[in-house]
């Protein structure tokens, strides 16, 4: 028999070759993974930085005095041309101006983001361009569409973001008063001094008609009330050039106004920024004074029934019966949009000083204690415009007073992509 001697010596070597492979399998397979773990910490956290100057960006749009062709202008540059790429080096190697950061200072570096303890964890930067339907380089800007680019970078790690953001705001008011139903109840007011004018008092006027309907009938109809007798036509005066001024509107309006659907919409959408909400009790009524001021424009919103009589800033959002009093004013937008019933009361010298829109989307006859605004009407229904008693001034179409109010409003996202 053959001597085995030297035998366990090379099984013991094998054997530990085979555990150094296998060590050296594990050991890779756990610096791949930390490398895995760590790039994917990094996506994430460039992935939430760029999503951060998103958010920065958007309220910077909100809250700017400028209008966005003056922003399209300032980002193009000294040159007047906005760069399409989404080059970070390119873009800093152009003379454009990026939205975020606007100190000059950080233009190469971009914005940095700090944690709790004062580190900076990274940096972005944000360029704005017109969107995609008016031609990103287009510096004049109609649509209020917007696309921005942010391109976020921590360390070695970059991630580059484009979104198209729309401005929140409502629809362009046809009419100094619109009355978004039918039929019409429509009572004129018995003084000689109030009135109605749709002759624009913005800054950059866009004159509209004094009263606007939905349809020729309700037209007529409110025509012959104002002519009474007595006779108040004068008092009611816009762009048509007749007087009194009403027209049928309903071919300018925007589709969302045009809809149950579209109109809840957007008392949902303007109703999620409002500043102040009230929910008063089934056939009870909020009242309300003051409100806001010509530095504070608010949104207010009013789930039900509201007598008014102070002097007030913003947007008014009523899903009730709307009732005016005494010697009230209010400067930019009043939305009657639920039960679309006004109701200027007693007197006095109450004005309007910007634009009013009166809808009914829902029915009057189930409002309950569960449901004081009413249940949905498929269509819409008829509205109420009560200026009997009504005293001095009246509305007063203003597109600036319009602007101010919707400012309040932010810019959503409509579309997002990764790169």
């Amino acid at each position: 028999m053959k001597s085995q001697k030297g035998a366990a010596l090379i099984i013991a070597l094998m054997f530990l070759s085979f555990l150094t492979i296998l060590g050296g399998a594990l050991l890779t397979t756990s610096t791949i993974d930390v490398w895995i773990s760590d790039n994917y910490k990094t996506g994430a956290q460039t992935l939430y930085l760029a999503e951060a100057g998103i958010d920065q960006a958007r309220e910077t749009l909100r809250a700017s005095v400028s209008t966005i062709s003056q922003l399209l202008d300032t980002a193009a540059g000294t040159d007047n041309v906005i760069s399409t790429s989404r080059d970070l080096t390119t873009l800093l190697a152009s003379d454009d101006q990026p939205l975020i950061p606007s100190n000059n200072s950080l233009r190469t570096a971009g914005q940095p983001l700090t944690d709790g303890t004062g580190q900076t964890v990274g940096n972005y930067h944000v360029w704005l361009r017109n969107d995609i339907a008016e031609v990103m380089t287009t510096l004049t800007d109609t649509n209020n569409v917007l696309n921005l680019l942010v391109v976020a970078t921590i360390g070695n790690g970059r991630k580059v973001i484009e979104t198209t953001v729309k401005k929140g705001q409502f629809p362009k008011m046809p009419a100094a008063l619109t009355l978004n139903g039918s039929p019409v109840t429509f009572d004129a007011s018995n003084s000689n001094l109030f009135e109605l004018d749709g002759n624009d008092a913005g800054s950059s006027p866009v004159n509209e008609n004094a009263i606007g309907t939905i349809n020729a009938t309700d037209t007529a109809n409110i025509a012959a009330d104002i002519a009474g007798p007595p006779d108040r036509s004068s008092g009611y005066t816009g762009s048509g050039g007749t007087t009194p001024d009403t027209a049928n509107i309903s071919g300018e309006m925007d589709a969302r106004l045009t809809t149950v659907s579209g109109l809840e919409s957007i008392v949902a959408s303007m109703a999620a920024a409002a500043t102040d909400t009230y929910n008063p009790a089934y056939n009870a009524s909020t009242n309300l004074g003051n409100m806001g001021s010509s530095s504070d424009y608010r949104v207010v919103v009013v789930n039900g029934n509201l007598t008014y009589g102070g002097t007030g800033y913003g947007t008014l959002i009523v899903r009730g019966d709307l009732t005016f009093s005494g010697n009230f004013s209010w400067t930019g937008l009043i939305v009657v949009i639920g039960q679309g019933k006004l109701y200027w009361n007693g007197g006095g010298n109450g004005s309007i000083n910007g634009g009013m829109f009166l809808a009914s989307t829902r029915n009057d006859n189930d409002r309950s204690v569960s449901n004081p605004i009413g249940t949905l009407r498929a269509s819409r229904g008829p509205v109420i415009a009560d200026f009997n008693g009504g005293g001095g001034n009246g509305i007063q179409y203003n597109t600036t007073a319009i602007e101010s109010a919707n400012q309040s409003f932010p810019y959503t996202i409509i579309s997002y992509r990764e790169y």
